[in-house]
């Protein structure tokens, strides 16, 4: 348990070090890298994404102004409550400038994939999502107090 404990606190350290390597790389901050991953998973009003990225109302304004002057997002009107900001990502400026970036480590990953078993990647890909349900309710946790 120790051993695993550890490997995941430095993949996550890793995994930080790699968001801000791709930024620069980029041209964005990693807040706003942060954003436009949360965004490939469909459109988000302002205040959704702002809640999930764990910053404030106000400071998502500028991450979608930054981010709508390069290109990569677009925000309208919610159709059906006008007061809402929708944000939504652009695909194909995105796969452009964004995804070679991370072609590579995607390669890379793949790669070092191969030897499993699908039964191994299985149980790989249930333990990822129990890990991303424990970040989830502790970063709840602790923004709640």
């Amino acid at each position: 348990m120790a051993r695993l404990l550890d490997a995941l606190r430095r993949a996550n350290a890793l995994s930080v070090a790699m968001s801000q390597a791709a930024a620069e790389r980029i041209g964005i901050n990693t807040t706003d890298l942060h954003c436009l991953n949360l965004l490939t998973n469909g459109p988000l009003t302002a205040s959704e994404l702002a809640r999930r990225a764990g910053i404030t109302t106000a400071s998502v304004t500028g991450v979608i102004d930054r981010l709508e002057t390069v290109g990569y997002v677009r925000r309208e009107r919610d159709s059906v409550d006008r007061r809402k900001v929708v944000v939504t990502l652009q695909v194909q400026q995105a796969a452009q400038d964004v995804a070679p970036v991370f072609s590579p480590f995607v390669r890379a990953w793949r790669g070092a994939m191969e030897g499993y078993t699908d039964e191994q990647l299985e149980l790989i890909a249930g333990f990822l999502d129990k890990t991303e349900e424990v970040f989830q309710t502790e970063v709840g946790r602790m923004r709640a107090g």
